[in-house]
């Protein structure tokens, strides 16, 4: 089992502020969609996270590199607000991971650019 992973998240540049004061806060959760559960969503592929990467009126987007605890992973669906027990993650089974836990992955680095 591989039980940490390094993902992208993209996101809005007042998100960012929001992630670097609070971390990855589940109580803003869902503002993207909830397909795969309502939690924090990564993607292995950047370029998947930068259609998330919502521009200012600069045209600057932001995308966190975060040291993401995968643990057990299981399929997620849009009913989930936990995971199973004896999981830790949901996800896609391709590049999508979705967290529960505020303090489940840690933003290495901030990324940004136009």
């Amino acid at each position: 089992m591989n039980a940490e992973k390094f993902l992208y998240h993209g996101c809005s540049d007042v998100a960012a502020l929001n992630i670097t004061q609070d971390y990855f806060n589940r109580s803003f959760a869902g503002k993207n969609g909830t397909v795969y559960g309502n939690g924090v969503y990564f993607s292995s592929m950047a370029s998947y996270s930068h259609s998330y990467a919502v521009p200012n009126k600069h045209g600057k987007r932001c995308m966190f590199y975060a040291r993401v605890l995968v643990g057990h992973t299981t399929s997620g669906d849009t009913t989930m607000k936990v995971c199973p027990q004896n999981y830790q993650t949901t996800t896609d089974g391709e590049h999508i991971y979705v967290t529960y836990h505020d303090t489940q992955a840690y933003r290495q680095y901030l990324i940004c650019y136009k």
